[in-house]
């Protein structure tokens, strides 16, 4: 870990002065802005500055916004991110403007998103660096105006937060965006937090760290054929902007006139059909015919002015219905920035087939869409990073880019969610503590992908141990006959339909009577890649005590759940279940070999009675199907890809069956596979 940014303090309203303002941060969110101008005689040759914020900062020089942070991290910390402001900068008076929502830690009756930690004390900004010979660290730089314009909706939402509900007219009175500068009506801003530790070593707030990624990118599109509309007084009209492909990114409006207007905007991946009983699907994701419904931002408009929502949306739709009061109302096109982590593919192979590089592409937008902060499972909804996703993710980016800061920033972040469990957290960072068990086992085979592709062993000798301590809670809970019993908490495995069970799918049959073939295989093929790990690491005993560890248990599997009948394993000793997956991992641990994986996984690809693997086990598909010496089988399975193609969509969704997410990074699967032959 670097280290801390000593010189740094929050500047911010007391406690005091919030209460005071009827503001209470543990209930709701607190909108402000911090503002400050300073005159340049001619631009500087660079003008280099230091900002983080509590909770979310997004930073406007000279009216554009150009910075959004902090960067994503563990609970402590305040990540600190570095800019130059020279592109923004012009001779005379400059402005920075920096807005900032701060979250209450526990959901309120407004809540931010899960993956952003709230801690009840307010907001506040930390900076360094100088702007026209004032220091931007110093209270005395800076004034702090309360947006009370800024509300908050809580439509369709799930983990992400409040949406917005904007008072145009109030967001006119910003004194930091008007013409003449005006501090009436602001307040100074005070010294909320002067340092992360007392002279004893107790923690007082924040402790503030180095950026540890790049900057996001941003890029300004344009959705093709928006024009400038008017919509008379007294009137309603709904129209529809489609970007022609799913993206992540800043929307922005203009309007013109249209006081007292009322404007709705709806952003969506799909257009929607409805199904049997009125329940929506998607099919044709640009089928017209259908509706359009999910995550809303509304403004009420006051006058000339752009709208822009704090966080970045996802969208490949965006529907607007406006209507008028007793003005006319303008809506101006306006371009939208694109936010993504910056992968650069530079792996990608030549291709011959014109189908098979439509997939590849198609996969990389999807891993680009779920990499910003942090991986995310999908843009659209929770945007957080869970271990499964992100172990296949990480493949992905190896496969396809030369990145290795946003794989080391995973490995950093979910290693610091171990639990006194001893597993670390299905997901992180995250203001809930969820569990699943297998979770943290693919933690374990994270670690060994980061060893194989860098032969970097310095970087990985913290995480050793947290590796060792997952394997441990494992193997202390067994059942009487020696397999392992299920650690409870959620025992998810994999989006199955036949593993639903009242809403919530997921978890094998037979783990719900207490012993899994399924879960058994997956631990002994997580504890034989920590056993590869540890030589490297002074360990060679534990690695030999824990390969004598998966060969019993691999006895127990074969002898209390072989079924020689049906030539298959069963998912428990009690349950006459079938799965793929458990086929997979029988041959991906070397229980079954030669001829017997070969049976395996031809019934795997044939019996349709096995419980089926979605996308997410897709990749351990691909890799038994190559231990079997059967790659070759794996060209009939991309049909299931190009149906989405086929279908519009321009990234890979979350399941092949109903998906609730039309953008998942664990479906990117032929970033990794199309590098392996010619395509």
């Amino acid at each position: 870990m670097s280290a801390p940014e000593k010189e740094l303090q929050f500047l911010g309203l007391s406690p005091e002065t919030l209460a005071s303002l009827g503001y209470d941060p543990a209930r709701r969110i607190v909108p402000v802005w911090f503002g400050m101008r300073a005159s340049l005689p001619s631009v500087p040759e660079a003008c280099p500055i230091r900002i983080t914020g509590r909770s979310q900062y997004k930073l406007f020089v000279n009216g554009s916004s150009v910075l959004f942070g902090p960067c994503r991290s563990a609970k402590p910390i305040a990540y600190v991110d570095e800019i130059d402001l020279k592109p923004y900068l012009r001779p005379g008076e400059n402005r920075l403007a920096i807005q900032v929502f701060s979250y209450p830690e526990d959901p309120g009756e407004e809540e931010g998103p899960y993956y952003c930690f709230g801690d009840n004390e307010g907001p506040a900004v930390a900076l360094s660096g100088c702007l026209g010979g004032l220091d931007l660290a110093g209270k005395d730089a800076w004034r702090v105006w309360l947006d009370r314009g800024q509300g908050f909706n809580r439509e369709q939402i799930f983990m992400l937060g409040s949406n917005e509900t904007v008072d145009g007219a109030m967001a006119l009175e910003n004194p930091f965006f008007r013409e003449a500068w005006e501090e009436g009506g602001t307040l100074p801003a005070d010294v909320v937090q002067s340092r992360s530790y007392d002279p004893f070593g107790a923690r007082k707030g924040k402790i503030f760290q180095p950026r540890p990624i790049p900057l996001l990118d941003r890029k300004e599109k344009a959705f093709p054929d928006w024009q400038a509309r008017t919509v008379p007084p007294h009137s309603s009209e709904v129209f529809t902007l489609d970007a022609g492909e799913l993206t992540t990114a800043y929307f922005r409006i203009g309007f013109r006139g249209g006081r007292g207007a009322k404007v709705r905007i709806t952003y969506a991946e799909s257009y929607f059909q409805k199904g049997e009983g009125g329940y929506p699907y998607k099919d044709v994701r640009d089928d017209r015919s259908g509706f359009l419904f999910g995550v809303c931002d509304e403004v009420a408009v006051g006058g000339d002015w752009e709208y822009e929502p704090f966080r970045f949306r996802t969208f490949r739709f965006v529907e607007l219905r406006a209507e008028t009061g007793e003005e006319a109302l303008t809506i101006l096109p306006r371009p939208y920035v694109e936010t993504v982590y910056p992968l650069a593919n530079t792996k990608k192979p030549a291709f011959t087939d014109p189908r098979k590089e439509k997939l590849y592409d198609v996969a990389f937008r999807t891993l680009q869409l779920c990499a910003h902060d942090t991986y995310e499972d999908c843009p659209y909804y929770e945007q957080l990073m869970y271990a499964c996703d992100t172990r296949l993710e990480i493949l992905f980016t190896y496969a396809s880019t030369e990145d290795l800061a946003l794989p080391r920033q995973a490995i950093r972040l979910l290693g610091s969610s171990m639990q006194l469990s001893g597993l670390t957290q299905s997901r992180y960072p995250s203001r809930d503590e969820q569990t699943i068990p297998a979770f943290a086992l693919y933690y374990i085979l994270m670690l060994e992908d980061y060893a194989v592709h860098t032969g970097d062993l310095a970087f990985l000798r913290p995480y050793i141990p947290l590796a060792e301590q997952i394997a441990e809670t494992f193997l202390r809970k067994r059942t009487p006959s020696g397999m392992l019993a299920p650690q409870g908490y959620w025992d998810y495995f994999d989006w199955a339909q036949p593993w639903t069970r009242d809403g919530i799918g997921s978890t094998p049959t037979a783990a719900l009577d207490g012993e899994s073939a399924l879960q058994n295989l997956f631990f002994v093929y997580a504890l034989q890649s920590l056993c590869r790990l540890l030589p490297s690491f002074h360990r060679q005993s534990l690695a030999e005590e824990y390969e004598r560890v998966c060969s019993e248990l691999l006895d127990l599997v074969e002898a209390r759940c072989w079924d020689s009948e049906r030539g298959l394993y069963r998912e428990g000793a009690g349950t006459e279940e079938f799965s793929q997956h458990t086929q997979i991992y029988a041959v991906l641990t070397g229980l079954a070999g030669g001829e017997k994986a070969r049976k395996l996984m031809e019934a795997v690809l044939t019996d349709d009675s096995l419980v089926p693997c979605s996308f997410m086990q897709s990749y351990y598909l691909f890799r038994a199907l190559e231990k079997a010496g059967m790659y070759e089988r794996t060209e009939a399975l991309w049909q299931t890809w190009q149906t989405f193609v086929d279908k519009h969509c321009t990234t890979f969704p979350e399941t092949p069956f109903a998906p609730r997410s039309d953008c998942h990074g664990w479906s990117a699967l032929p970033l990794s596979e199309f590098v392996r032959d010619p395509v």
